[in-house]
């Protein structure tokens, strides 16, 4: 289960990003436990950060900062909308292209795997192309 400090870590943000994350948090931490549930694997921890975010501790696989230089100056990441989940096997992605219903029944959108490797990357923010899955 991520939770809203594995998410923000020690960064500051503006309290109405809280409901961004909640939001967020719920949905993943929902399509995790179905993860788990149809496949019997736990979703891996980061050993740098000791939760389920991608990155180095205090990182960007959670909530980026607004001066943070990683990904697009649009980062979902920056609104609290998007989150990295460490994946180096590439089983979430995996399980995600033979479920791609999961993505819908949970309401996330995610970056497509070529582009995410060691990493899923969700969101709750649709993007311009409307596709569950989408190239960055």
């Amino acid at each position: 289960m991520i939770t809203l400090q594995d998410y923000f870590s020690d960064k500051p943000h503006p309290n109405e990003y809280n409901l961004n994350a909640l939001t967020l948090l719920y949905r993943v931490n929902n399509l995790l436990a179905a993860y788990t549930t149809d496949t019997g694997k736990l979703p891996e921890i980061n050993k740098v950060t000791g939760t389920l975010v991608s990155g180095s501790k205090g990182g960007d696989g959670g909530f980026r900062l607004p001066t943070s230089t990683t990904g697009s100056s649009k980062s979902a990441h920056k609104l609290g909308m998007a989150i990295d989940i460490v994946d180096r096997d590439q089983c979430l992605d995996k399980w995600l292209d033979e479920k791609p219903d999961a993505l819908i029944k949970y309401d996330l959108y995610r970056e497509e795997p070529a582009s995410t490797l060691n990493w899923c990357h969700l969101s709750t923010r649709k993007p311009l192309s409307g596709k569950r899955t989408f190239k960055p």
